[in-house]
């Protein structure tokens, strides 16, 4: 019910009681004058007078809860208007401790059988769908409004904090036991000797004029002694190539792996190999390029975020509509599920409850506060103003019948 609707029944009750005082004082003044009419017209007097004294009684009562009975400032009348601060806070402490009681709440949480809601709700393709939507729409919004520069430095310093963490060189060691164990040092061999022949064909350029730059000055240029070097070195690394993948037991084998047995020793037992294993790590996580990293690794994921929550039949909400109706399914018939989540929601209700009841009293008390004392007599007139004018209709009716009982005990006596 709005408040106009509210302010006309208060009017139209307000007039009821007005009538029904204004009656019985009318009734009073013709008994009073007609008293020889008979013995009856005693009773009549008797019940109008008590009326008329009962109506006036609980219109005064009723009216000094909102203001001064004929404006006059009598004492303890005008309640709510001045006593409007004893009331904001109050009414915030009363709503605190009364619906906002984390005991009763969890009580009235267990009726409500969230995990069953929750699963069947879940369980309709249409919702499901809805809340994939939602999610997609909500996660779109974000990668708008988020700073790809904090976000990138947060990537970089939580890679840097986690990497910080990790021995660098234990662990080099424990990847190379790894691959030792599983006999792949072999492939490892061949796939660096790939490597570098191929970066031997592709850097002729700069691996000439490297040679160039450090034969002596009186080799005359014309010799192209740095072609020649280049094409011994081009040779050599391939027939190593071809060598190695011919002969599995080619010799260089078993020198790298026996390599790798050293290496992996002095990285794990050898303070100086450590040493200079965390300093590496430390020049290469304060190296710029790890910056660019993450900050390249952030914009291709947000790219790819970015797009696929903005189509509208995209992968992601596919995954998620179809993991909430997979969720539906298991809390439908697994009861751990459903007993998991029951306590979730527990768990939840009573957090907000002990973390913002309190602020909840007060932010009723603040609003509450900032109406003026017109205002919230007004409101709380309006709420239960109606109720109030029952009270003098009720009064004027009971004064009457307690009027009417005295005077006729007092024939008697």
């Amino acid at each position: 019910m709005d408040e106009q609707q509210r302010a006309v029944d208060l009017r139209r009750m307000k007039r009821t009681a007005t009538g029904l005082l204004v009656a019985v004082t009318a009734i009073f003044l013709i008994a009073s004058l007609f008293q020889g009419l008979g013995w009856w017209v005693g009773f009549v007097r008797a019940f109008a007078e008590a009326a008329m004294i009962g109506a006036l009684a609980d219109w005064f009562a009723v009216t000094a809860i909102f203001r001064h009975p004929l404006g006059l400032p009598i004492p303890h009348t005008a309640i709510i208007p001045q006593r409007k601060d004893r009331i904001a806070d109050s009414l915030g402490r009363f709503i605190e401790r009364n619906f906002l009681d984390a005991d009763k709440i969890i009580v009235r949480v267990r009726r409500q059988d969230v995990a069953g809601k929750l699963a069947r709700w879940l369980r309709q393709p249409e919702r499901s769908v809805q809340i994939a939507d939602l999610a997609a729409e909500s996660l779109s919004a974000l990668l708008r409004v988020v700073n790809d520069e904090e976000v990138g430095g947060l990537i970089q310093r939580a890679l840097s904090e986690r990497v910080a963490a990790v021995p660098a060189t234990p662990l080099v060691a424990k990847l190379l036991g790894v691959m030792v164990v599983e006999q792949r040092q072999r492939d490892v061999l061949l796939q660096l000797a790939r490597v570098a022949t191929q970066w031997v064909e592709t850097n002729q350029g700069s691996i000439r004029k490297r040679i160039a730059g450090e034969l002596p000055s009186w080799i005359p240029r014309m010799v192209q002694l740095d072609q020649k070097i280049y094409e011994r070195l081009l040779d050599g690394a391939r027939k190593m190539l071809i060598e190695l993948s011919a002969d599995p037991e080619h010799p260089l084998y078993g020198e790298f792996t026996q390599t790798l047995d050293h290496w992996i020793v002095n990285l794990q037992d050898d303070p100086e190999v450590r040493a200079r294993g965390e300093d590496l790590k430390r020049d290469l996580l304060q190296h710029p390029l790890l910056r660019q990293v993450t900050s390249d690794l952030w914009q291709d994921l947000k790219l790819s975020l970015t797009t696929q929550s903005t189509a509208p039949d995209s992968s992601l909400r596919q995954s998620i509509a179809l993991g909430l109706a997979h969720l539906g399914d298991v809390l439908e018939t697994d009861p751990e599920w459903r007993l998991r989540v029951d306590s979730w929601a527990e768990d939840l209700a009573r957090y907000v409850i002990q973390r913002y009841g309190r602020s909840a009293g007060d932010f009723v008390t603040q609003t509450v506060n900032t109406w003026s004392a017109e205002e919230v007599t007004r409101k709380i007139e309006l709420q239960f103003g109606r109720d109030l004018q029952y009270i003098r209709i009720n009064g004027t009716v009971v004064g009457g019948l307690a009027g009417l009982v005295i005077y006729t005990v007092s024939l008697f006596l």
